[in-house]
C-alpha cells in the first residue's frame, strides 16, 4: 500500500496569511453548525453566499468549540509546528501509535454530521482499530460509527456498545495513523474544566492554562494541552474574532472600532468584497493566498501492494 503524505515545509510566512489560513476551518464550522434547513433554503452548501450566510446564521453555545475542533483538524493535516509535533509525541509515547499522525473529524452531534459521519467511514478501512489504553482486544471501528451516532442520542444503544469504546460517541476527532490503522478517541475542549472522562476516550485536547504546561494522564485520559500566548489559540482567537464581526456586519467591512488591526481589517475587507459570491467557491478562492511550498507531499510504500491511496485527512466535506 502507498500512501501519499503531506508535509509542512517551511514557517507561515507571516501573520496576515496565517489568519487567512486559520478562517477557512472556522467558517466551515460556522456552516456546518447552522441548521440544515435554513442553509438549504439560502441554496444549500455549495451555493449560500457569504452575504446570504451572514444574514441566517445565529450563534449557539458551542459553536465556538466546533470551530476549534475543525482548526485542531486543519493544523494536524497542514503539519502546524505549535501542534502537530505535540499530537505526534502523545500519540507515540502514550498511546504506542508510530508513523504519520493524521485526524479524522468525527462528532456524531454536528449540525451536517451525515457527511462528517460519511466522511469519517470513507477515511478508515475494514481493518482500523480503536485503542482505549486497556488491555482488550481492539474494536473495529469502522463497523461501530453508526452505532456511535445512535448512541449519542439514546441510552438503550448508548448500553449496547462493548464496555471498553462507551464513551467514545463523544468523540470530536480520531488520532491515530494510517499506517498502522490504529486510532484514539480524542476530545476537545476550549476549557480544561469541561474534559469528561469516558472508557472510550483516550485524549484530551484543549488551551493551555499556563505556558509549557506539559502532557500529563489521568487514569486512563491523557491531558493533552494546545499552546496559546502568541501561538495556534491566540491565532485562533483573533481569527475568529475577524469572522464574528463581518457576519455582525452582514458581510460588510466592519468598522474600525470593531477591528482596529490592520491585518484583520485586510482579511474582513477581502472576505467583504465577495460577499455576493458563494462562500465555498470563496474559502476554495483562499488557497492560493496560502504560503508557496509551505506544504510538500510525499509518497510512502508500506507493503508489497500497488495501490495508491490519500492519507485520511478529510477536512473539507
Amino acid at each position: 500500500m502507498k500512501y501519499t503524505l503531506q508535509f509542512q515545509n517551511d514557517d507561515i510566512a507571516d501573520s496576515l496569511r496565517a489568519r487567512f489560513s486559520m478562517i477557512v476551518p472556522i467558517l466551515h464550522g460556522m456552516l456546518y453548525s447552522t441548521k440544515r434547513n435554513m442553509v438549504e433554503q439560502a441554496g444549500g452548501y455549495e451555493n449560500i453566499t457569504l452575504e446570504m450566510f451572514c444574514r441566517i446564521y445565529l450563534e449557539h453555545p458551542g459553536d465556538f468549540g466546533i470551530c476549534f475542533e475543525y482548526a485542531v483538524h486543519k493544523s494536524i493535516a497542514e503539519r502546524n509546528k505549535s501542534v502537530y509535533p505535540i499530537i505526534s509525541q502523545v500519540l507515540e509515547e502514550f498511546c504506542g501509535i508510530k508513523g504519520t499522525a493524521e485526524s479524522i473529524l468525527f462528532g456524531a452531534e454536528k449540525q451536517g454530521g451525515a457527511s462528517v459521519i460519511e466522511t469519517a467511514k470513507n477515511a478508515l478501512t475494514d481493518h482500523s482499530k480503536i485503542l482505549v489504553g486497556k488491555k482488550a482486544r481492539p474494536a473495529h471501528l469502522k463497523r461501530y460509527l453508526d452505532d456511535l451516532v445512535k448512541a449519542n442520542n439514546s441510552r438503550i444503544h448508548a448500553e449496547s456498545l462493548p464496555r471498553s469504546i462507551r464513551g467514545i460517541w463523544k468523540a470530536d476527532l480520531f488520532l491515530g495513523s494510517p499506517l498502522s490503522d490504529h486510532w484514539v478517541a480524542t476530545t476537545l475542549k476550549t476549557n480544561r474544566r469541561d474534559v469528561e472522562h469516558a472508557p472510550g476516550l483516550r485524549i484530551a485536547l484543549y488551551p493551555e492554562e499556563r505556558q509549557k504546561e506539559g502532557l500529563r494522564q489521568d487514569e486512563n485520559l491523557i491531558y493533552c494541552p494546545l499552546p496559546y500566548s502568541g501561538d495556534f489559540m491566540q491565532l485562533f482567537g483573533a481569527s475568529f474574532q475577524i469572522i464574528k464581526q463581518v457576519v455582525a456586519a452582514r458581510g460588510k467591512q466592519p468598522s474600525r472600532i470593531a477591528l482596529v488591526y490592520e491585518d484583520d481589517q485586510t482579511v474582513a475587507k477581502w472576505l467583504a468584497d465577495r460577499s455576493h459570491f458563494p462562500l465555498c467557491d470563496i474559502l476554495d478562492a483562499i488557497g492560493p493566498i496560502k504560503q508557496p511550498s509551505l506544504l510538500i507531499a510525499q509518497e510512502q510504500d508500506y507493503s508489497d501492494g500497488g495501490v495508491i491511496a490519500a492519507a485520511p485527512i478529510p477536512y473539507v466535506i
